[in-house]
């Protein structure tokens, strides 16, 4: 028909010298979208919607009036879809389980390959959680032992020549358990322990009762009422347990710390000129007389 809305469009376009390419770069609608237009294939279209976008923007840029272009798509579609609304049911397929058929197509759909697959598939997966299952049965129970109080010591050990002292070499030493601590304290509980060898020399309640060397491992245990202080020669090899908390060592090798620790905390006094001997005496070679030669 003169009037239907392809060759209307078709008309248009080609009475203003444009081709499809052209319209497609100025209205961005597809060349065959345009072209399904133009030849009144719909269904070619993503979307009735869709279609009807396509309609409006290509008779608007071709200058045409969008209204009954519109209203005899609508018609179209409707006349379209009315057989399809008109058409009749079909008969609904008989429910019974005796009828001959749909026997056979259930007994097919149970022996089809899918079936099978998934059998045997859940039939290994059965028997790998049973496996498993009897093999966290019969494993037994990994014991770990119980870490104890004690703490790996080292031992600076220094050798000695004539001349000189050669670069100290850390000695593991023997793993030794420190003594149980109370729970509670009334006053002040020093456990002090040498982790290499080092000179200590330790006051409870400003009264000296011990100074002297430690060998790597040894421990001593202080008690007082207000104050223990602690030097010691080696920070590194000087390790202190406070009413029952690891304080860890006092400093680094060789050097000289003073610390406090009363009931409360622990206090950093201001060191005093206490001569610290050495943990090791380094020997001395005694001057030989200088002979003078006889003329």
């Amino acid at each position: 028909m003169s009037d239907s809305i392809g060759p209307q469009l078709r008309t248009a376009r080609e009475t203003r010298g444009l081709a499809l390419e052209a319209v497609e770069k100025a209205i961005r609608i597809r060349v065959k979208y345009l072209e399904a237009l133009e030849a009144e294939q719909f269904e070619l279209l993503p979307s009735e919607v869709q279609a009807r976008g396509f309609l409006r923007n290509y008779a608007e840029y071709l200058g045409l009036a969008t209204p009954p272009l519109l209203e005899q798509y609508a018609a179209r579609q409707k006349k379209t879809l009315l057989p399809v609304a008109l058409a009749p049911a079909k008969p609904a397929a008989p429910t019974d389980a005796t009828s001959p058929s749909l026997a056979r197509p259930r007994r097919l759909q149970l022996l089809s390959p899918d079936v099978w697959v998934a059998v045997i598939a859940t039939f290994i997966l059965g028997a790998l959680l049973l496996w498993a299952a009897g093999q966290l049965f019969l494993a037994e129970p990994e014991v770990t032992p119980t870490p104890t109080v004690a703490v790996l010591a080292t031992a600076v050990e220094l050798r000695v020549t004539d001349t000189a002292v050669v670069t100290p070499e850390v000695i593991a030493s023997p793993t030794i358990e420190l003594p149980p601590t109370q729970a509670a304290y009334t006053g002040v509980n020093l456990i002090l322990r040498a982790e290499q060898r080092s000179w200590v020399r330790v006051l409870v309640d400003r009264r000296e009762v011990f100074a002297g060397q430690l060998p790597p491992g040894e421990f001593k245990e202080f008690t007082g009422q207000s104050v223990i202080e602690v030097v010691t020669s080696n920070g590194q090899g000087t390790r202190v347990i406070w009413n029952g908390r690891d304080q860890g060592t006092l400093g680094t090798l060789g050097e000289v710390v003073v610390r406090q620790w009363t009931t409360d905390a622990m206090l950093f006094p201001t060191p005093t000129n206490t001569v610290i001997p050495s943990a090791t005496p380094v020997p001395t070679r005694t001057p030989q007389p200088t002979r003078t030669p006889r003329p």
